[in-house]
C-alpha cells in the first residue's frame, strides 16, 4: 500500500504537468508516425527523480531514454512517460503514464496513470489488480458479445494493414464492435477492467506492453504473443490479450496469420 501510494503521488505530480502545458516541441523518431514532444522528455526526467526517491536501488529505462543496464536480478523501472503521443499532440485525452517494476524481464508491480480523468490502475504480482484501490476483473462476455480493440503497431503502414486486415475482418464480423484507442497501455487496462474484452497489435515494444500485461493477468485475463508465448520483455513483438474466451478464439487466427506472413 505504501509503495501504490507513492506511485500515485508522482504519476498525479507529472499528471498535472501533462494537462497544464501550453505548447508543445514536436518532434520524429523513427518516421512521421512516430512522434516525440518536450513532455514525454519532461516527464522522464520527473519521473526519474520521483522513482529514485522511492526505490533509489533500482534502475531506470524510459522509452525516450534506454541507457541504463541493469544488472542480473536488479530491479528496473520501465517507463513509458507519455502512451499514446499522438493523442497527446492532438489533444484528445486517451494518453497516460505506464510504469512497471522489473526484473530479468519479470514485472513485478506496474501502475498506469491517466492524467485526464483521475484512473490509476495498479497490480501486483499475485495480488490481484485494481482500479481507484477497487478490485478489477476482465469480463465474462461470449466472444459474440465482446468489444475488441486494435493497435497500429510498428512498421510498414502497408505491412501492417496486410497483416491486420484477416483479424479486423474477424472481429467486425464476430465481435460487438471494434475499437483503435492509439494507446496500448490504456487499451489493456480498459480489458482488465471489463470495458473491452480482448487487443491485438503485431508489432508493440517492452514499455507499452509490459505494465499492463500484468494488470490483465492480475484481473484474470491472458497476455501472450501471436505464438501463445510470453511476448518478450527485450524487444519487439506481437501481442494478443483479453478474455480467457477471446484470447482462445483468436489465438489460432493470430497463429496462422503470423506463420502465413513470416515476422
Amino acid at each position: 500500500m505504501i509503495m501504490q501510494q507513492a506511485l500515485l503521488k508522482a504519476n498525479e505530480e507529472v499528471g498535472k504537468l501533462l494537462l497544464e502545458h501550453h505548447s508543445l516541441q514536436i518532434k520524429q523518431k523513427s518516421d512521421m508516425f512516430d512522434l516525440v514532444t518536450d513532455m514525454d522528455l519532461r516527464s522522464q526526467e520527473l519521473l526519474r527523480d520521483a522513482y529514485a526517491r522511492i526505490l533509489p536501488e533500482a534502475a531506470f529505462l524510459g522509452e525516450e531514454d534506454m541507457s541504463d543496464t541493469p544488472a542480473p536480478g536488479q530491479l528496473y523501472w520501465l517507463v513509458d512517460p507519455i502512451d499514446g503521443t499522438k493523442n497527446f499532440v492532438h489533444e484528445l485525452q486517451l494518453s497516460c503514464i505506464a510504469t512497471a517494476l522489473c526484473r530479468d524481464g519479470e514485472a513485478l508491480l506496474a501502475c498506469v496513470y491517466n492524467p485526464w480523468n483521475g484512473e490509476f490502475y495498479f497490480a501486483e504480482k499475485g495480488k490481484g489488480a485494481t482500479l481507484n484501490g477497487e478490485p478489477i476483473h476482465v469480463s465474462n462476455r461470449s466472444f459474440r458479445d465482446s468489444m475488441a480493440a486494435i493497435g497500429q503497431g510498428y512498421g510498414e503502414r502497408h505491412e501492417t494493414v496486410q497483416r491486420l486486415k484477416p483479424l479486423w475482418e474477424y472481429c467486425f464480423v464476430h465481435c460487438r464492435g471494434i475499437r483503435a484507442l492509439g494507446t496500448a497501455e490504456l487499451s489493456l487496462c480498459y480489458v482488465a477492467a471489463g470495458r473491452l474484452d480482448g487487443y491485438i497489435e503485431q508489432a508493440i515494444m517492452p514499455w507499452d506492453y509490459l505494465p499492463g500485461n500484468l494488470i490483465i493477468r492480475e484481473a484474470g485475463g491472458v497476455a501472450t504473443n501471436w505464438k501463445g508465448e510470453l511476448p518478450s520483455p527485450n524487444g519487439m513483438d506481437s501481442l494478443l490479450v483479453g478474455t480467457p474466451d477471446f484470447h482462445q478464439t483468436m489465438l489460432p487466427l493470430c497463429k496462422n496469420l503470423q506463420t502465413r506472413c513470416g515476422f
